[in-house]
């Protein structure tokens, strides 16, 4: 029992902190063990600081990276509308210049039709009062149905068309 009291007392004294039980190379040795301590928390403070000031620099680097692709943006995107402004431009200048072309060609056609007297050849006997029409180019059916007064069905039902197409240089009888 007196073991265990005795025991008991210096574990108490050793987890205490008590020096009057330690002798000076056990106050010795655990002073040094403070000093390691310690200086390897410093170590370890000093490691911290060095990252977070890395990371600081990084988070600055980043910073300054974004607002530059900001600008970059920024700058695209005033190019960008720049760019649909003058594609609108032409669109419109496009669609004025096809819209004249297309009057043109009506005009020249309407022209040629006018000048060319009414065919009377045997095939055009078989199929009724009409004209003979050559295809020029930029002559579409419409076109060519405007400008005689007549309809694209009445063309490609009095030659027979099946479709819409027709080539330079085809002969159409024109129905009147």
């Amino acid at each position: 029992m007196k073991y265990r009291i005795l025991l008991s007392l210096s574990s108490i004294a050793l987890l205490s902190g008590c020096e009057t039980l330690q002798t000076p190379q056990q106050r010795q040795q655990e002073a040094a063990r403070r000093q390691a301590a310690q200086r390897q928390q410093e170590e370890q403070v000093y490691r911290v600081r060095g990252q977070v000031e890395s990371v600081e620099m990084e988070n600055a680097r980043l910073l300054q990276e974004v607002q530059s692709l900001r600008n970059n943006v920024n700058s695209l995107n005033s190019q960008v509308a720049q760019l649909n402004s003058k594609m609108n431009t032409l669109d419109a200048r496009q669609k004025k210049e096809m819209a004249n072309l297309i009057k043109e060609v009506e005009r020249l056609l309407k022209k040629t039709v006018a000048s060319r007297p009414a065919s009377s050849g045997t095939s055009s006997a078989n199929r009724g009062p009409g004209r003979e029409h050559v295809v020029e180019g930029g002559h579409t059916l419409s076109a060519i149905a405007q400008a005689y007064g007549t309809t694209v069905k009445a063309i490609k039902s009095a030659n027979n068309l099946k479709s819409d197409s027709i080539y330079v240089g085809q002969k159409l009888f024109i129905p009147e």
